[in-house]
């Protein structure tokens, strides 16, 4: 865990590469959320809930955003801290499942339905992260199977009991191309702390 401060003052100094402050601080490490837990390895048993669910190993499915950090790192919300509003995002490192999911909804002919304007939104906004690797659930197709599926697992899931906060909320990755992104995101943050 690491404080915002810190976190910028890593960003400035450069005694860590792109990479390692990548690793470090946002892939690695136990998350903000669970700072103050009297039981330990929440963030583990999360992650293995997760993971069994899709017959992944715990160390394929991450933690990201502010709950992990304690602040956000996305542009639009850029150092906001964690609150009560937040929701928890979780990744899933895994090639395979991407895959598999890019299979199905191929399969899946979105055109042969009807849309509504909003329904069309999130279909145009569902492609922009698709192509950039992400699979998000709460942006698949309306009438797509496995988007009901995903939130059944959420509200019947013993991960509720894991935090006081909205778990997993509205943002679940499936990233393929996870250093790449990832390393993306920090190069963007490198410029906007090096202009404060």
């Amino acid at each position: 865990m690491i404080s915002l401060d810190r976190f910028k003052a890593k960003l400035a100094d450069k005694t860590l590469s792109d990479k390692e402050i990548v690793q470090k601080y946002i892939t690695d490490g136990e998350p903000f959320i669970f700072k103050d837990d009297k039981e330990p390895g929440k963030y583990f048993k999360l992650k293995n809930l997760i993971g069994r669910q899709f017959k992944l190993n715990p160390h394929e499915v991450i933690m990201i955003g502010s709950a992990k950090l304690g602040f956000s790192i996305a542009p639009h919300q850029l150092w906001k801290p964690f609150d009560e509003d937040s929701d928890i995002d979780m990744v899933i490192l895994s090639a395979t499942i991407f895959d598999r999911f890019w299979k199905e909804l191929y399969e899946f002919n979105i055109n042969l339905a009807a849309r509504t304007e909003e329904e069309d939104g999130n279909y145009r906004k569902f492609l922009d992260y698709f192509f950039k690797g992400w699979i998000r659930p709460d942006l698949l197709p309306f009438n797509y199977t496995k988007r009901k599926w995903w939130f059944d697992f959420l509200s019947r899931s013993p991960m509720a009991n894991l935090a006081n906060t909205k778990l997993l909320g509205q943002y679940f990755g499936i990233l393929n191309f996870t250093k790449l992104i990832t390393c993306r995101i920090y190069e963007g943050l490198e410029r906007r702390v090096s202009d404060e």
